[in-house]
C-alpha cells in the first residue's frame, strides 16, 4: 500500500511539477511529455515514473482513481498574443486532451496551468 499521496503529470517538460511534487511528499506515479530530449530527463531524474510519450494516443484508465493530485501546462501557443492565434485549428490544441485524461483519471484535485 502507497503511503505517500500520488501525482501524475500531463505536458510535463523536464518535470518541474515532478520535482515540486516530490519536495511536497508526493510519489510521483507518471509523467506525459513529447518531447524526446525532455524524456530523456524526466528518465533520469525520476525513473520509476511510467513516461507517456503522446497525450493523443495513451490510456489513462490504468490511473483511474489511484491518483490525487494531476497537474498538467497543456499548450498556449493556440491562443497566446506571441503565437498565430489559430485556436482549435492549431495542431497544439490540446486541452481537450487534458480533459478527456481528467475524465479517465478521475484525480482528487487538477492543477492546471497555462500562459497567456
Amino acid at each position: 500500500m502507497n503511503t505517500h499521496p500520488t501525482h501524475g503529470n500531463l505536458f510535463s517538460g523536464i518535470g518541474g511539477f515532478e520535482l515540486a511534487a516530490q519536495w511536497a511528499g508526493f510519489g510521483n506515479v507518471f509523467s506525459c511529455e513529447i518531447d524526446p530530449f525532455c524524456r530523456k530527463v524526466l528518465a533520469h531524474h525520476f525513473p520509476n515514473n511510467t513516461i507517456y510519450e503522446d497525450i493523443r494516443t495513451t490510456d489513462f484508465t490504468v490511473h483511474q482513481g489511484l491518483i490525487n493530485v494531476l497537474t498538467g501546462s497543456f499548450p498556449c501557443q493556440p491562443f497566446s498574443t506571441a503565437g498565430k492565434r489559430k485556436g482549435t485549428a492549431d495542431d497544439r490544441y490540446l486541452w481537450p486532451e487534458m480533459l478527456r485524461a481528467v475524465r479517465e483519471i478521475r484525480p482528487d484535485w487538477v492543477i492546471a496551468e497555462n500562459d497567456f
